[in-house]
């Protein structure tokens, strides 16, 4: 049976040998327990000062512990993230892919629109809005009304669907719609003429409501020249008599409503009557 031979590295030195002496054959492997590599030779080379053996005649296998070391160090100089560790998909812990258009799928997240308002004189401009998309709306001022785009393609009028307004409000005024004056003939009653002469008049009133206002007196205190007004509360109380004057305030149940009236006199320890007894004082 033949006998491979294995070269081998102590762990006085790392890597192949190398150098201006030795001998490699092709497909020989040679083993560095401390560098943790496999070399194999790719041609037979013997070394000479003018051709020495260098690793670049060797095929270079790196050990499990040596790859994982070189993949840490290759992602940490690349920066990458733990996005590079994950499996792609749509599933827990996957990273999703876009699609040919650069989106997310529906599926993986949905459809975010911000709506645009345009402001439009006619059906032409707003089938011209190069810039509308789904959910835009478009406020026709020629129609007063106002469509939004429910699918994409602007320019196709069966695409824009008209927004309705609340059947709740009112929408004509005794049969009459637009800008409406309301007039007693518009609304089915006497003309104005009519209706401000029957409010002048007292045809409407019964005879019990005609018997209580001609109860009502408008009474009236005037100012004359025998008057002399106060330009205050202060020099009202301060020029008046105290307790001149005697007010009562009852009240009449025999209208209605009923009547309030006010009874007023002079009190009489303040004026000299003919019993008065004038004293001189004594001296």
């Amino acid at each position: 049976m033949a006998t491979i031979q294995i070269k081998r590295r102590t762990t006085a030195g790392t890597g192949p040998l190398v150098g201006t002496t030795g001998t490699v054959k092709a497909g020989e492997p040679l083993v560095d327990f401390s560098g943790e590599h496999l070399y194999i030779a790719k041609a037979d080379k013997t070394a000479s000062v003018s051709v020495p053996l260098t690793e670049a005649d060797y095929l270079k296998i790196p050990g499990v512990a040596k790859v994982d070391t070189q993949i840490d160090t290759k992602i940490t100089a690349l920066g990458l993230g733990t996005a590079a560790t994950k499996n792609t998909g749509t599933g827990n812990g996957n990273i999703p892919i876009l699609d040919a258009d650069g989106k997310l799928a529906d599926s993986v997240i949905p459809k975010v629109a911000i709506t645009n308002t345009w402001v439009v004189a006619s059906q032409a401009a707003m089938l011209a809005l190069s810039n509308a998309q789904e959910g835009d709306v478009a406020v026709r001022t020629d129609i007063n009304k106002s469509f939004i785009l429910k699918t994409a393609g602007y320019a196709t009028l069966a695409n824009w669907q008209e927004l309705l307004t609340p059947t709740d409000s009112v929408t004509s005024v005794n049969g009459s719609t637009g800008a409406v004056t309301i007039t007693l003939a518009g609304l089915g009653g006497v003309s104005t003429t009519t209706y401000n002469a029957h409010v002048a008049a007292d045809v409407h009133l019964t005879t019990t409501q005609k018997s209580i206002l001609s109860n009502v007196l408008n009474t009236r205190i005037l100012v004359g020249a025998g008057t002399d007004a106060s330009v205050s509360q202060a020099a009202f109380d301060a020029a008046v008599l105290s307790g001149g004057l005697k007010l009562y305030q009852y009240i009449d149940s025999n209208y209605t409503p009923s009547v309030v009236k006010y009874a007023l006199g002079i009190d009489t320890t303040k004026v000299l009557q003919p019993s008065s007894i004038i004293d001189g004082g004594t001296y």
